[in-house]
């Protein structure tokens, strides 16, 4: 847990909003495909759909006015053929929506909506061909200057009501818009089948390879030549895998070895310690030496035969043995210093751990151990089960860990200024990683508590 120290009431007050931001935004390979495919084509819909209301709006307009003009022509016809002699308007000829008026400006014959009237009239005396729209702009007129073969002039004018017009525009924004979320759902759906079928692979293939690299060392893909895009990873990976094969060989040769070279004097270390404690030391601070020197040469001895164990090929895996909490805890309880008070709370856990008994001991007894060293009266142990881990907590009332040497806890070395040699932690980790576990120190504890976390068979 961090703190970016920021004062309350500042500009800093606004980062928890910004977790919530970057959740929008995917972090799989796959989501920002998929994410950049569904936005061209809400974008390129967009386009078609303003594109489709434009050239009906277009092509309405043209149909109204070719409507318009068809009338006014045909109306004109028949007025002509009927005023040979003077200007004669048939009456039985004039539809809906028509107005006839002579050169003044007079209306001869016919009938408009009231409401479009006042538009008509100003047309009556027009000289040219002129188109105005209605006041509520749900109609159009246009008015037709003709003369007649008498000679007398007039004007027509026609209505068109362009409501059905408009609703067609409508209805076919409808349909774009359904047209283009439909289009939109479908791509998206199409892009995240294709994408997890191309994915797929290389999903299974960076799975497998970490698998590998933690459990069995002999794996390889083995794809061939690279002559595609999953072959040259295929081959890349199993590059990696050979690197990291050979130095966790390297690494595990070095262990047993150095391991190997240590036991020797170590041994003869102990057993002269206790020869010398077996005839007797009559001097007790010779005695309280020679002691110190066997307890110290049995605890390097235990740290050996862990490396050792850590080292072989396999053992540490834990693959075919497992354990429960309940069949670790007495041999971590058992040692425990008796001023202090042990509250075990782990018997709610039955889950299987996937390690042996005696490595989750290992793992764990460190943090025992610096837990007695730190506590003042009491230590706590509580163990859960997960779906995949099970998780032990080691806790003590203690003042905690310094925080300036939280970071760097595990390292070897690293001491709280105790002056420990600082080999526990470290190795307990370790130890906990060689079966697929991890250890971490909860900082939000009040005193120092380590959470052990163990993968259940």
């Amino acid at each position: 847990m961090t703190s970016d120290g920021v004062p309350p009431g500042s500009v800093g007050e606004s980062a928890p909003d910004q977790p919530a931001v970057r959740r929008l935004v995917p972090r799989s390979f796959r989501g920002k495909i998929v994410l950049s495919t569904v936005g061209v084509m809400t974008v390129a819909m967009l386009l078609v759909g303003v594109g489709i209301q434009l050239l009906l709006a277009r092509t309405a307009q043209g149909d109204i006015n070719t409507v318009l003009a068809d009338r006014a022509d045909a109306m004109i016809t028949v007025i002509e053929q009927a005023s040979a002699k003077q200007l004669t308007v048939p009456r039985n000829a004039l539809e809906p929506g028509m107005e006839v008026y002579d050169g003044d400006g007079n209306l001869i014959a016919g009938s408009i909506e009231r409401d479009a009237r006042e538009s008509a009239q100003d047309l009556a005396t027009t000289d040219t061909r002129r188109t105005v729209s209605g006041p509520r702009d749900d109609e159009r007129l246009l008015g037709v200057p003709f003369t007649t073969p008498s000679g007398d002039s007039g004007v027509i004018v026609v209505s068109q009501e362009t409501r059905p017009y408009e609703r067609s525009e409508f209805y076919a924004l409808l349909v774009t818009i359904a047209i283009g979320v439909l289009v939109v759902a479908i791509t998206a759906l199409i892009a995240l089948r294709v994408t997890r079928k191309a994915l797929e692979p290389v999903t299974q293939m960076a799975q497998r390879a970490t698998e590998w690299s933690e459990h069995d060392l002999t794996h390889r893909f083995a794809l061939g030549p690279p002559s595609d895009e999953l072959s040259s990873l295929g081959n890349t990976l199993d590059q990696l895998l050979d690197r990291v094969a050979s130095a966790i060989r390297t690494e595990q040769r070095l262990t047993a070895e150095l391991a190997h070279e240590l036991r020797t004097p170590l041994t003869n270390i102990q057993g002269s310690a206790g020869l010398a404690l077996m005839r007797g030391v009559t001097d007790a601070e010779d005695r309280e030496d020679f002691e110190e020197i066997a307890v110290a040469a049995r605890e390097m001895s235990a740290v050996i035969r862990t490396l050792l164990d850590i080292a072989r090929e396999g053992s540490a895996a834990g693959q075919e043995q497992t354990c429960t909490v309940a069949d670790v805890m007495p041999g971590l309880v058992g040692p425990l210093d008796g001023r202090l008070t042990v509250d075990d709370r782990t018997g709610t856990s039955a889950a299987r751990i996937a390690a042996p008994r005696d490595l989750v001991v290992r793992a764990v007894a460190p943090l025992i151990d610096n837990a007695v060293h730190h506590a003042r009266r009491r230590i706590t142990l509580t163990a859960s089960d997960d779906p995949d881990h099970v998780q032990l907590v080691v806790a003590d009332d203690g003042a905690g860990v310094p925080e300036s040497v939280r970071d760097s806890l595990f390292e070897p070395g690293a001491t709280e200024g105790t002056g420990g040699a600082g080999l526990g932690l470290g190795i307990a980790r370790r130890i906990a990683r060689s079966f697929g576990g991890e250890i971490e120190l909860d900082p939000t504890a009040d005193g120092a508590a380590f959470v052990v976390t163990m993968p259940r068979r």
